[in-house]
């Protein structure tokens, strides 16, 4: 299998290019502004892998294009600007049978299944991701897909469903700083899941670097890491209090991209369908987060869409 990267953003040099070639991939193509070439001009290659990096209000073109061309694809994180996008992308990926995956690939560093595997009940989840965004990148833009909710809004979507295997019924959200235009640069929320557990969340662009998880039970808390971004060479530290007994761990080196582009690989060779519901699910949850943020102080956004005052 050939792979193509569409786009060569800072976080595909990082992070998807080595993970690439620690794989075995027939050959390793990039398609970018940067390199001169145009996507749209490689229809004619032998189906494989793309990975599409682009702005964000780029992904969905980049997709729909690689998906009829016969390709898997992964996207990085949003997938999509809205649910309806998400949708539309999945049906054609179903109906020819690709793989089509959202690249939230923290959530495959051994850290999540370590405290999984943890004899603690945790029902309350704190986050807190403000990383650094420069004034020029896109992500301040707001006809390219930018700000906070769209860009760090997969983090908070994706949470509940790792930890808990649940979307949210109840989303409350405060938009804190905007650019000129309005665009939304940090936002706070809460979100309830079914069983009285919560997330609680401080994201955006807007203050000092901070990536941090908390999850608290009865007689329980664990601290992570750097959870949303462990580079692959950082040995995390995870620091566990559990019927009193408080105790720091220190975890292995691991890659989540590449554990994660493996499960990809492993996908698109036995046909199962694992990175479907995923997808959908944040794209559903990022669609509250969306709604509640328009509604501000005046409600919130239950599970079915409607709102209580």
């Amino acid at each position: 299998m050939d792979f193509l990267l569409i786009g060569k953003s800072r976080f595909a040099q990082r992070r998807v290019l080595p993970a690439a070639a620690a794989l075995p991939f027939d050959s390793i193509t990039v398609a970018s502004r940067r390199e001169g070439t145009n996507w749209r001009t490689l229809a004619g290659r032998k189906p494989g892998l793309v990975y599409v990096s682009l702005a964000n209000g780029e992904h969905a073109e980049a997709v729909l294009w690689a998906l009829r061309c016969g390709n898997h694809v992964v996207v990085d994180k949003p997938a999509f600007l809205t649910l309806a996008e998400a949708r539309s992308a999945m049906a054609l990926a179903r109906e020819s049978s690709l793989v089509l995956a959202e690249a939230t690939c923290y959530s495959y560093h051994p850290m999540f299944a370590w405290a999984r595997a943890l004899d603690a009940t945790f029902t309350k989840a704190v986050a807190v991701f403000t990383p650094p965004v420069p004034a020029t990148d896109f992500r301040h833009d707001r006809s390219r897909g930018g700000g906070a909710l769209l860009d760090t809004g997969p983090y908070f979507a994706s949470l509940g469903r790792v930890l808990w295997g649940a979307e949210p019924d109840r989303v409350q959200v405060i938009v804190g700083d905007r650019a000129p235009d309005g665009l939304e640069l940090s936002y706070s929320v809460l979100a309830g899941y079914p069983g009285d557990r919560t997330v609680i969340g401080q994201f955006g662009f807007t203050t000092g670097y901070r990536n941090a998880l908390h999850l608290l039970g009865p007689d329980a808390g664990v601290d992570f890491e750097r959870p949303f971004s462990a580079p692959p060479d950082l040995s995390p530290t995870v620091r566990v209090a559990v019927h009193g007994t408080a105790e720091s761990h220190q975890l292995p080196p691991a890659d989540s991209m590449l554990l994660f582009l493996t499960r990809v690989l492993e996908a698109a060779g036995s046909g199962t369908r694992e990175f479907d519901e995923p997808l959908l699910s944040d794209a559903r949850t990022r669609d509250h987060l969306t709604r509640a943020a328009d509604l501000g102080l005046s409600g919130r956004v239950d599970q079915a869409g409607g709102t209580r005052g």
